[in-house]
């Protein structure tokens, strides 16, 4: 416990001297070397996918040294490689507790063919390739006429063809996986049930995946058990750090990294404070320092929704400089080695059945929808109360300043020493005495750097003005008030034209979803066709004591099925439990 104490207090140290961007020493990181590497497992719910499936993953990040959980990296990265070294997605997912998960629907788009399917946060990036998270996937995509991907080559060795063996898993004496009954009827409950023997040392937070026997390959994917033995094979001359330090790790969310360039090579660029604005109805703000080198690192730890980060300099002659933004490189994917999966004529009327089984499955798709987890969205206002007024009740005024004057009690405008128009707004005491701090200035939650650029802006097209009555400190300098002005339609961001401000595509961590779990509670539900493979995907199962219990429903697709449940324990030991029964 004091080792993790220690090493997060580290962390908090590192991370702290990064976020303000102090001097890094030629941009080096080397000190990050005191942070031990890591590794990463994902939990797959199958190794082959139709055109219409999903292929669900869940992301477990494990610290090299202590061979637990890691503490550093919060982002995590999924790839999905096709057999020409190109790319088919490239996933961000957020790393909450060292886990992250995320899905991909395979579209019609994707050809049929053997995949890579690799993983990695960034801190591993300063190790090698062949140490990252490695698993084949095969693809079949029957609405295409060509399927050589997939055709056996006579001349070459045999492919994995139709399934030989089921996967062997071995028993894991420290839990019991069981089901209320080894036989169910379609469209049926199941109950399963999870003992626990070893108390604290099998607690963990763990994956379940309830899906039919694949019958069609021999399924080899890994499990927490193979893949540790793989790594440690793998790993076998690499200690728990690393030598040189490339890329720092995302130790508070996505890590941005940025210059600040003097057009005429003369101007200052160090310490200059640096501006960045998500908008959107979650937006948020955050301003950040150069180095002696102009570089500023900037963390976005919340969510968002609109993928777009603009960044200004503050406080100085804002077109003597320009702004870029490091884009992040591709790997290189020169050393990727492909499983060979053939289809033979034996498999012809199983993807036939299954194919029917997704198109009608898709067709009821939303009845039966996953859903976003609201709950994780930024609220911009911190919880604080948010005095809103309604424009469409008032008559219009123009402008912004004529509006402030005569609909918005408690904000006003006023010129400051410098002759400059800022926007001030009222405490809530009973003095009523002017604050000494101005307030900040959105529309649409676009950071407006200058206020007094905008009253003359148009505010006929606007809805509403968001007042918070709070005092705030950001990049150094307390605010008091918010004054957020919304558009009709929202969408100021993308009328903003301003050559000063430098407008950054983000790429957007995967939300998190609550998965489709069927439960038929009455007749009209038997009516509604049923032919998942997969019965259920929970990718967090979080387990700390002696038993718990799931449930789930069976469909109309009779056959062998399996559970599966596998992860990490708290202390870091992998586990994987498998179970079958049947649907009759």
């Amino acid at each position: 416990m004091k080792t993790s104490s220690k090493l997060l207090v580290l962390i908090a140290l590192v991370f702290g001297q990064l976020s303000v961007g102090q001097d890094q020493k030629n941009s080096s990181y080397d000190q990050f070397k005191v942070l031990p590497s890591e590794k990463v497992y994902v939990s797959i719910n199958t190794s082959l996918l139709f055109t219409g499936e999903y292929l669900f993953y869940k992301m477990y990040c494990l610290d090299d040294k202590t061979k637990q959980p890691s503490k550093i990296s919060t982002i995590g990265y999924v790839e999905l490689i096709n057999e020409e070294k190109e790319l088919v997605f490239r996933h961000k997912i957020r790393l909450v507790k060292s886990q992250g998960q995320g899905d991909f629907f395979v579209p019609t788009t994707v050809p049929s063919g053997n995949y890579k399917l690799i993983a990695y946060t960034r801190w591993m990036k300063n190790g090698e390739m062949n140490l990252f998270f490695q698993e084949d996937i095969s693809i079949i995509n029957p609405y295409r006429v060509n399927q050589d991907a997939i055709l056996p080559d006579l001349s070459e060795k045999p492919s994995i063809g139709a399934s030989t063996a089921p996967l062997v898993i071995e028993e894991d004496k420290r839990f019991v996986l069981s089901t209320d009954k080894e036989v169910y009827p379609k469209k049926s409950k199941v109950t399963l049930g999870l003992k626990n023997f070893r108390g604290a040392s099998g607690y963990g937070n763990y994956t379940v995946s309830v899906r039919k026997e694949e019958v069609l390959r021999d399924l080899k994917k890994h499990t927490p058990e193979s893949y540790i033995d793989w790594h440690n094979k793998q790993a076998s001359n690499a200690g728990a750090f690393y030598e040189e330090i490339r890329f720092a790790p995302e130790l508070d969310g996505e890590l941005l990294k940025g210059q600040l360039i003097a057009k005429d090579g003369i101007a200052s660029v160090v310490n200059k404070k640096i501006s960045v604005s998500i908008p959107g109805e979650d937006f948020q703000l955050k301003v950040v320092l150069t180095d002696s080198a102009g570089v500023f690192h900037v963390n976005i730890n919340k969510d968002y929704t609109v993928p777009n980060a603009l960044f200004q300099v503050l406080d100085v002659a804002t077109e003597a400089y320009t702004i870029k933004i490091e884009e992040e490189e591709p790997l290189n994917y020169s050393s990727l080695r492909f499983q060979n999966f053939a289809m033979t004529k034996e498999m012809q009327d199983a993807i036939v059945r299954r194919s029917v089984q997704n198109q009608i499955e898709n067709g009821y798709f939303t009845i039966k929808p996953d859903t976003l987890r609201l709950d994780l969205l930024n609220d911009p206002y911190g919880g604080a109360f948010v005095e809103v007024i309604n424009l469409e009740e008032f008559t219009r005024f123009k402008t912004l300043g004529e509006t402030i004057i005569e609909l918005v009690p408690n904000v006003w405008t006023k010129k400051n020493k410098q002759g400059v128009a800022v926007f001030k707004v009222r405490s809530f005491d009973e003095t009523y005495e002017e604050s000494e701090y101005d307030a900040l200035v959105y529309i649409d939650g676009v950071f407006i750097a200058h206020p007094e650029d905008v009253l003359d802006f148009d505010t006929r097209t606007a809805k509403s003005i968001n007042t918070v009555r709070e005092k705030y400190r950001i990049g150094g300098k307390y605010y008091f008030g918010m004054v957020n002005i919304v558009t009709n339609e929202g969408n100021y961001f993308d009328l903003l034209k301003n050559a000063n401000i430098t407008d950054f595509e983000l790429d957007s961590p995967r939300p998190i979803k609550n998965y489709f779990n069927q439960i038929y509670t009455s007749e009209s539900d038997n009516r509604i066709p049923d032919f998942r493979n997969q019965l259920l995907w929970k990718p967090t199962v979080s387990f700390e004591g002696k038993e718990m219990a799931l449930s789930f429903y069976t469909s109309e697709v009779a056959g062998a099925y399996e559970v599966i449940l596998e992860g990490f324990s708290i202390y870091g030991r992998p586990v994987t439990i498998m179970k079958s029964f049947t649907v009759e």
